[in-house]
């Protein structure tokens, strides 16, 4: 995004939430109550196939019996063009679910529905945004094989898209999608919707709303989206920029404010600098290279966002005293932390002493923004107290007395 001044940003968010009846009309409709939506589980996996496995099964809750179970499978079959040994979909919906077995993360599958009555076991592997491991597949083939020699195996790839596998040995899964099991469930709530109890048909709605959302099947919501997108794409685009790094300053303040134990040196969307309060109380302040921190220290500590990786750095800067400095670079190093050559150079600026990342799937969600800060704090605190006895070293004697 190009460089924008800040009368001109100021501009573009007016305009932007201004006078702007798509974004009104698109927030009223994100605005309406749907369970999903407030559980923040509409791209969570593990819950997709927790609903699936409960719409499928005769047994529960729903009182639906068998419906659900003999449409998404006769569609499974109706829709690929592979053949399934012995099965069709006519025969599927003449077929009688009366033994039905459903087991969720057995093994590691997903989805495995065992019908010992027809003899046919059914195995779904559901992928909304991750992708599947090398040999993943072909793997869980084996295991239903092995342990369900006589029957008849139909093994079903679910994603969004309806993506083939990768797999070598796993070309025989049928690939079937969120868009196709979506028309499905919708013509059985139709059709049915008079027969469920209240509850049941109000779950049954969110779900369908869910997969309409995520598979971009709501024509209304996707023409809004891209009005609004059209009209204000610069505002957008600096919005979910600033957005996305806004979170993680949030995130990274929030968790060092509560676990109270550091100073905050600089605050910014991009990247959060700080010193735990007992390294304050030895580190001198003789640092000349970092302009914009409170405090003119010469070690710190930052987390920062940067091409979609969290990372989180200890580091020296350069010092009124550089043989200090680069006695501090040789006592760290003799514990155990890893310096490049650059840093033995009397004249250095900048010296890394330790550093870990994280890659987060999507920057906006708080919860796993803060997770990831959390994790990488937890591994440089396995640090500071070995860090902490080389400052103790270096800087004690180097304190004016008071």
């Amino acid at each position: 995004m190009e460089q924008l001044d800040i009368r001109t940003k100021r501009d573009l968010i007016d305009r932007f939430l201004a006078d702007n009846l798509e974004f009104e009309e698109l927030a009223a409709t994100l605005s309406k109550f749907n369970v999903f939506s407030a559980l923040k589980i509409t791209d969570a996996e593990i819950r997709h196939s927790n609903v699936l496995a409960w719409l499928l099964n005769p047994k529960e809750s729903h009182g639906l019996g068998d419906i659900i179970l003999r449409r998404v499978f006769s569609n499974v079959l109706l829709e690929t063009e592979k053949d399934v040994e012995g099965l069709s979909a006519a025969e599927v919906e003449l077929m009688d679910f009366v033994d039905i077995e459903i087991r969720r993360e057995w093994r590691h599958i997903d989805l495995l529905i065992i019908d010992r009555n027809n003899k046919v076991v059914i195995l779904i592997e559901n992928k909304i945004k991750s992708g599947e491991s090398p040999g993943q597949l072909s793997k869980y083939q084996q295991t239903v094989e092995s342990e369900f020699p006589s029957f008849v195996l139909v093994p079903i790839f679910l994603t969004l898209n309806g993506i083939e596998s990768t797999d070598k040995k796993a070309q025989n899964y049928i690939s079937y999608n969120y868009i196709q099991l979506l028309s499905v469930l919708e013509a059985m709530y139709h059709q049915r919707e008079s027969e469920m109890a209240e509850s049941v048909a109000m779950f049954i709605k969110h779900y369908i709303e869910t997969l309409r959302r995520i598979t971009m099947q709501d024509e209304r919501m996707v023409d809004l989206c891209k009005t609004i997108y059209r009209k204000h794409r610069e505002a957008i685009d600096m919005v979910v920029e600033y957005g996305k790094t806004g979170v993680l300053q949030q995130a990274v303040e929030d968790v060092l404010s509560e676990d109270g134990e550091y100073e905050l040196l600089s605050s910014r969307p991009c990247y959060v600098w700080f010193l735990p309060l007992t390294w304050t109380r030895v580190i001198p302040e003789n640092g000349i290279a970092w302009k914009h921190l409170k405090r003119p220290v010469s070690i710190a500590c930052w987390i920062e966002y940067y091409n979609n990786d969290i990372s989180i750095h200890l580091e020296l800067s350069k010092m009124d005293d550089p043989e200090l400095r680069l006695s501090c670079v040789k006592k760290l190093q003799e514990a155990g932390f890893k310096f490049s050559k650059k840093a033995f150079d009397v004249n250095a600026t900048y010296s890394r002493f330790f550093g870990a990342s994280s890659t987060v799937s999507d920057m906006s969600d708080y919860e796993k923004v803060r997770e990831a800060v959390e994790k990488l704090l937890k591994k440089a605190k396995a640090e500071f107290p070995k860090a902490q006895g080389v400052f103790n070293e270096v800087f004690g004697k180097h304190q004016p007395e008071k």
